[in-house]
Formats: C-alpha cells, structure tokens, sequence
C-alpha cells in the first residue's frame, strides 16, 4: 500500500483525477484540509456545524466531479476560493430565505389583521342598518338621504317639505341613537 501522505499537492491531484487508486489521494487531501477549511468557514458563517456541511459539500464535489475538476492554481487555493463562494452562496440564499420569511409574517399579520377589520366593519354595517331600519319613517328618510345619498340639509329640506332645522334634529337624533347602542359601541372599539 503507498503512503499518499509524502506526495505534493500536484502528485496528489494528478492520483485524484486518475482512473487508478483514488481514494488514498482523496482521503490524504480530506485530512489534510478540512479541519482548516472548516475553520475559515466557521469564521465567515459563525456557525460551526454549518461550516462543517459546507466543507462537507465542496468534498463531496470534489470527489465525484474529479475527472472533470480544473486546478489552476495551488489545491489549498481552490478549496479556499470554493470555500468562499459556497459561503457566499448560502449567505445569500440565507438573506432571500429570511426576506421572504419577513414579507410573510408581514403579509400574515397584515392579512389577519384585514380580515379581521372586514369581520368588524360587517358586523357592524349589519347592525347600524338594522338599527336605521328600526328608527321612524321620517327619521330614517331623512338619515338615509343625508348619510347615503350626501343630500345637504337645505335639500333634503325643501325636498320633503320641512324646516332645515327639523331635519338637523332629525339627523342628530339619528346619529344619538346609533351612538348609544351598545354593540356599535362594543365593535367601534375593536376596530
């Protein structure tokens, strides 16, 4: 058996990317680098175990494209720079990751808090209209003119033959009796 420890990095890649023994090669360079590897990228991530996984994927790498892998320069070089761009890689994954996870929590708590407002304003049209139909035909005619059909109180005025004065007091009145009922208070204050 040949002790791959004495070969430089040079002999041990050539072993690396042969199609004889390249197992001893490959395991004398994961020995060899991955403790400092993990190092450098437990620095960039601050996580240890994380960096482990990233060292751990770039091995992986390495082992099965081996044929195929192109060092140009020193093998702690690259496994340096493919250290750093697979950091890169899940810090940026990481950051879309974590956007994504705030604009749903926003949308989320945006969404309920709609949903929940719409629930409220329902109810609450439900029972003012109930309310306005339960007021005297005058009142409620002259409520409904002003409040959904914007007529001003000179209009609706002359329009039912009536003093601008009767018909303020009527929309006061109106306006009284809806503010003092207790659910339209109870679900004015949810909203």
């Amino acid at each position: 058996m040949c002790d791959y420890s004495r070969f430089s990095d040079v002999e041990l890649i050539a072993l690396l990317q042969s199609d004889g023994d390249f197992n001893g090669a490959f395991t004398v360079i994961y020995d060899h680098y991955f403790p400092p590897l993990v190092l450098h990228a437990g620095k960039m991530l601050g996580d240890m175990d994380l960096a482990k996984d990233v060292v751990q994927e770039i091995f992986t790498k390495l082992f099965y494209q081996r044929a195929e892998t192109d060092i140009n320069t020193s093998l702690k070089s690259y496994l340096h720079t493919a250290v750093r761009h697979v950091v890169f890689d899940h810090l940026k994954q990481a950051k879309v990751e974590m956007n994504y996870a705030e604009d749903f929590f926003i949308y989320a708590k945006d969404s309920g808090e709609l949903a929940d407002e719409q629930v409220c304003l329902k109810e609450l049209t439900k029972v003012i209209e109930s309310e306005i139909e339960k007021m005297p035909f005058k009142m409620r005619e002259i409520f409904k003119l002003s409040r959904k059909q914007y007529f001003s109180q000179k209009k609706i005025a002359k329009l039912l033959g009536l003093s601008q004065s009767n018909v303020s007091n009527q929309i006061q009145r109106a306006i009284k009796i809806l503010r003092n009922n207790p659910i339209i208070l109870r679900t004015q204050s949810t909203i």
